[in-house]
């Protein structure tokens, strides 16, 4: 499993993405907004969201093991922190 995650997609959680901290320094190259959630499930719907967020600067999240997936769009590559 790698130790980043790209900036746009939606991957599992022990499968494609290791339990941990990440960052991403902000928004994608010529994007205004980047925006993140940690699921339960990966049906789509917004009852799936555990936790999520948006904004302009950088963000840390910490994905835990009891996550399904992590989904992320319009961000830099998140790099895990520990």
């Amino acid at each position: 499993m790698n130790q980043e995650i790209p900036g746009d997609g939606t991957f599992l959680v022990g499968r494609e993405v290791r339990p941990g901290t990440y960052r991403s320094a902000g928004p994608a190259e010529g994007g205004s907004l980047r925006y993140w959630a940690r699921l339960k499930g990966t049906t789509g719907t917004d009852g799936e969201i555990i936790a999520n967020g948006a904004g302009k600067g950088q963000a840390t999240v910490t994905v835990l093991d009891t996550d399904k997936a992590f989904q992320t769009t319009g961000c830099q590559t998140w790099k895990r922190l520990d």
